[in-house]
Order: C-alpha cells, then structure tokens, then sequence
C-alpha cells in the first residue's frame, strides 16, 4: 500500500508542476488563477496522500512497540523472580504476573535453574484463580516468541474472563 500511495504522491505533484508550467505560460489572468488554483489542489492531495502514508507507517510500526512493550514486561518479570524468588501458588516456583483479567491470570513462572542449562528460558503460563489450575502455557528461550504468545494469552485470559461474566 505503501508503495502505491508514493506513486499518488508523484502523480499529484507532476500535475502540480504541469499546471504551474500552464500558468506561467498564458497571459489570460483568469487562466492563470484557474491553474494556480490547481496547482494549490494538486499539492493540497499530494499532502493529504503524505499524510495516509505517515499514518499507515505509525500504524505498521505500532506492531514493533507493542511487541517491545511485551519483551520489557517479561524481561522485568523475569528479573524480579530472579531477585525476589517470591513463591506463589505453584510449590514452590515463583510467579511474576504480567497481566490478569478477573480470574484469569498471564504469569512467568521461574523455571528450576537445572533445567535452563545456563540458557534464560520463559515459562509463560495462563491459570485460572478461581478453579487453581493452569489452561495454556508455553516454554521458550527466545524473547520475541514469548512476547508474542503472551499477547495471544492475554487476548485469550480478556475473552475467558468476558465470557465469565
């Protein structure tokens, strides 16, 4: 789309240099407003044009922030169950919550040093606090999956919870 809306953006600016050729070219004054006022017309959609494709770029990149914003909640997680070690509901492994939707909860849960090999390993998890149990989770080393599967978690515990009521 993006690439369509720079040929618009073209298109309108050559008519805008043609007519401001055709003005520059008659002696008729009434001609000459008329193609002036195209030309104001023509760089007026040019910049109308400009202005969707700013948008659509901001609304491409939104994407990028969003998963950005996922990536610090969990990295911010996961270094307070680092420092804190605080055990929740589960034994004895710590949960960090990055977000809850009534009962339903999206956590990272700390995995037992043994099993993350040196590596920094995400446990996501969603649980249901009002039936104790666990629905979904998922397991990853890398950060940019798990910060897209805790989106689709979270859309997945604000559906459960809407459902609910």
């Amino acid at each position: 789309m993006l690439q369509k809306l720079g040929d618009h953006i073209k298109n309108c600016l050559d008519h805008a240099v043609e007519a401001n050729r055709r003005a520059h070219e008659t002696a008729d004054p009434k001609e000459k407003a008329g193609h002036l006022r195209l030309v104001r017309s023509w760089i007026g959609l040019a910049r109308s044009y400009e202005f969707a494709e700013s948008l659509e770029r901001f609304l491409l990149n939104a994407g990028w922030r969003k998963a950005a914003v996922w990536q610090s909640r969990i990295l911010e997680a996961h270094n307070s169950l680092t420092l804190e070690h605080a055990p929740e509901e589960l034994g004895d492994q710590p949960t960090a919550s990055l977000v809850r939707h009534g009962p339903y909860e999206v956590r990272l849960v700390e995995l037992p040093h043994e099993s993350q090999n040196g590596a920094r390993q995400f446990w996501l998890e969603l649980f249901d606090h009002s039936q104790k149990e666990m629905l979904d989770s998922y397991r990853s080393s890398n950060l940019e999956d798990t910060a897209a599967v805790a989106e689709l978690l979270c859309s997945e515990a604000k559906l459960l919870n809407q459902a609910s009521d």
